[in-house]
C-alpha cells in the first residue's frame, strides 16, 4: 500500500520527468542527440612581405603583428630576418613567444634551373637545409618556398625540366625533413604552377612531407579561378597566403589587379570557408600586394606559348567571373614616401577585411 508521502514523491518525480520531456521536445532534442560542436576558430596571421618596404627589423615586424592583435606571423623570405645567426634567431623566437605569436618561416626558389634561383647562396639542397635549421629554432612547422615565376614557362629550359630539377632537390633533403617533422611547403608562385600541376608534384615528392602554400592571388596569373585552385589543393595545403584580385575582361582578354582583401571579385569568402573546412589548423596569412594592372591577352595566340598546360575549362572558369566585373582603377603615381605609407594602410585594411569575412561566415578568430 502506497503511503501519502510515497504518493507525493511519485507525483513530484513524474512532474519533473514530464517537464524535462516537454523541454526536450520544444528544443528539438527529443532524441537526446548531443549538441553540434562549435566550428573551430580561424587562425589569422600576416605574411611579413605585406610590410616589406617599411624599413623595419624583424623585431619591429613582430611588433606590427602584435599591434594588429595577430597570433601568427610568417617570415616568408630569409631577408626579413635581421640575421640568420642561430643566436639571433633564438632571440626572434623569444620575442615572438613573449608576444604570443607563432612563427612560420620560408625562402625563395629551390629550383636550380629557375630564373629566380639564387646561386650565390649555394645549392638548392643547402638552401633548404639551412632553412630547416631556421625552422627548428623559430618553431615553424613548415618551410615555404617556390619553383619560380611565369618567366620559367618561357625559358629555353622547358617547364617540365624545371620541375624535374626541383624534384631532384627535394629527393636529397627528404630524410632530414622527415626526421624533423617539418614540411616543405611549395607555393603556386607568380604564374609558375597551376594548382593541378602543383598537386601532382606534391604527390610525386611525397604528400607526407611536402605540402602547398596556397596563394589566392596567383591563380589569376595562370588563368584559373582561385576557388577552383583552392579546391584542387585543399587536401595538401600546409599554409595560406591570402590576397584578393579584381579581374575583368577587355577586347584583348583579361586584366588582373591585386587589391585589398575583401575588395575583389574572386569569392574570397568561399575560399576561406573551403580551406578552413578542409583543415581548421591552417594559418591564413594576409599577403597584401597592391600593384598596377597586369594584362593577359588571352585572345592573342602568341600569349599561349608556355601556357599549353592550361585547359579551356580553366580559362573559362576565370573568364566567367571576369566578364561580369567592372575594371579597377589604377593606383595613382606616388612618391616613395607615399608608397610606403599606402603599403601599411593596405595591409591594415586587408587584415580588417579578413576579420569581416570571418565574422560574416559565422566563425571566430582563434
Amino acid at each position: 500500500m502506497i503511503t501519502i508521502m510515497e504518493r507525493r514523491d511519485l507525483l513530484t518525480r513524474s512532474a519533473a520527468t514530464l517537464a524535462v520531456a516537454t523541454t526536450l521536445a520544444a528544443t528539438g532534442n527529443g532524441n537526446a542527440q548531443p549538441a553540434a560542436p562549435s566550428p573551430a576558430p580561424v587562425k589569422i596571421g600576416v605574411d611579413l612581405f605585406s610590410v616589406r618596404d617599411q624599413g623595419w627589423s624583424d623585431f619591429e615586424m613582430l611588433g606590427y603583428a602584435a599591434r594588429q592583435k595577430l597570433k601568427h606571423a610568417q617570415f616568408s623570405v630569409t631577408r626579413f630576418y635581421s640575421s640568420l645567426a642561430p643566436e639571433h634567431l633564438r632571440k626572434v623566437r623569444e620575442r615572438a613567444d613573449s608576444l604570443g605569436i607563432r612563427l612560420e618561416t620560408g625562402m625563395d626558389s629551390i629550383c636550380p634551373t629557375s630564373t629566380r634561383f639564387a646561386k650565390d647562396l649555394g645549392t638548392g639542397e643547402k638552401q633548404l637545409l639551412d632553412q630547416l635549421a631556421t625552422a627548428k629554432i623559430v618553431g615553424s612547422k613548415i618551410v615555404r618556398c617556390y619553383l619560380g615565376t611565369m618567366a620559367d614557362r618561357k625559358t629555353e629550359v622547358p617547364f617540365d625540366k624545371h620541375i624535374e630539377a626541383m624534384l631532384g632537390v627535394l629527393k636529397q633533403v627528404k630524410p632530414q625533413f622527415v626526421d624533423a617533422g617539418v614540411k616543405v611547403s611549395i607555393e603556386n608562385h607568380a604564374g609558375d604552377f597551376q594548382a593541378r600541376r602543383l598537386r601532382t608534384v606534391i604527390e610525386q615528392a611525397g604528400k607526407d612531407w611536402v605540402g602547398a602554400t596556397y596563394d589566392s592571388g596567383n591563380p589569376c596569373w595562370t588563368m584559373e579561378d582561385p576557388l577552383a585552385a583552392a579546391e584542387m589543393l585543399a587536401p595538401y595545403v600546409a599554409t595560406v597566403h591570402l590576397r584578393d584580385s579584381q579581374v575583368w575582361a577587355d577586347e584583348k582578354g583579361l586584366q588582373v589587379q591585386w587589391v585589398r582583401f575583401g575588395r575583389g571579385n574572386m569569392r574570397m569568402a568561399e575560399v576561406v570557408k573551403r580551406l578552413h573546412a578542409a583543415n581548421p589548423e591552417l594559418v591564413f596569412n594576409l599577403e597584401t600586394i597592391c600593384i598596377g594592372t597586369r594584362p593577359f591577352p588571352v585572345k592573342d595566340t602568341a600569349f599561349w606559348k608556355g601556357y599549353e598546360d592550361i585547359s579551356a575549362q580553366d580559362l573559362m572558369g576565370l573568364y566567367s567571373l571576369a566578364e561580369k566585373a567592372n575594371p579597377a582603377p589604377d593606383a595613382p603615381k606616388q612618391s616613395k614616401e607615399e608608397t610606403v605609407r599606402a603599403q601599411l594602410e593596405e595591409s591594415d585594411d586587408s587584415i580588417a577585411g579578413m576579420r569581416k569575412i570571418v565574422a560574416a561566415l559565422g566563425l571566430k578568430e582563434a
